[in-house]
């Protein structure tokens, strides 16, 4: 299967399952109450996740096999998250947690997310310093897209443009199978998220972000690569302290950007 009919395959197994999921879900444990205080239900990771399926064909021994078993595992991860009591927020409220003897659901994504990262790292190969990058840049990313997945279309809007970047690169191979899913996947749930009838929930913010900062680690050179595993972390530093949201806020381009297509006040 070429990597045009994964992508729109892809989108139209999203679109499918976000349309019967947000229809079908008025009630349960998966509603969350949003920004402007709205209760939404946290389905569209799942229908995102679906619209991987087509990728599955085209995989084989390699990163893109490693990022998606990575992806999957985190998807669980984010589910039992979403699925369970609201928890403390951050890195930091998860360590005190574990420090006082309860482990939250926030740890096991950090243990799934960087026990991913670091096999993706193994597998890609390239010398110690690219491996390490690339395992700071995959498990960075699926932090950073659970931390902007707090306003509509923002954790998409994001991944989108990195998929779109990577994939002419990677078109033809596993890895771009994989980019092309996720890519078509993106863009069917992203009006559904942006007109609020669903959110992604950590069930998808997670594994979205680690599929974005595959594709990235996969086609930038050593250097560069390093550069964005330090903006991975810098970001999500960011997320802990100041938030994301204020240097969006602050920022014209891309405020402009993150309102664009999202319901008004």
């Amino acid at each position: 299967m070429t990597d045009e009919a994964v992508l729109l395959l892809g989108l139209a197994i999203a679109l499918v399952a976000a349309w019967g999921l947000t229809s079908l879900w008025p009630i349960g444990p998966l509603i969350r109450t949003n920004h402007r205080g709205r209760h939404v239900p946290a389905v569209l990771g799942l229908a995102w996740a679906a619209g991987l399926t087509p990728a599955i064909g085209a995989l084989e021994p390699g990163p893109a096999l490693a990022g998606a078993a990575a992806a999957a595992a985190l998807a669980l991860a984010g589910l039992a998250d979403d699925l369970g009591p609201p928890g403390p927020r951050g890195f930091a409220g998860h360590l005190r947690g574990l420090a006082r003897g309860r482990p939250t659901t926030g740890i096991l994504k950090l243990v799934v997310g960087v026990g991913g990262g670091v096999a993706v790292g193994l597998v890609a190969g390239g010398g110690a310093v690219r491996v390490a990058a690339t395992a700071v840049l995959t498990a960075g990313s699926a932090n950073v897209a659970n931390a902007l997945d707090v306003r509509p279309g923002r954790a998409l809007k994001g991944a989108i443009l990195v998929l779109a970047a990577a994939l002419p690169t990677l078109w033809g191979s596993a890895a771009g199978a994989l980019a092309a899913a996720g890519l078509g996947a993106a863009l069917a749930v992203l009006p559904l998220d942006l007109r609020e009838r669903g959110m992604l929930g950590d069930a998808g913010s997670n594994p979205l972000g680690f599929v974005a900062g595959l594709a990235l680690a996969l086609v930038l050179a050593t250097p560069w690569l390093v550069v964005a595993a330090a903006a991975s972390l810098a970001l999500q530093v960011a997320a802990e302290t100041v938030t994301i949201s204020r240097i969006i806020e602050v920022s014209p381009p891309l405020a402009w950007l993150d309102r664009l297509g999202r319901v008004r006040k």
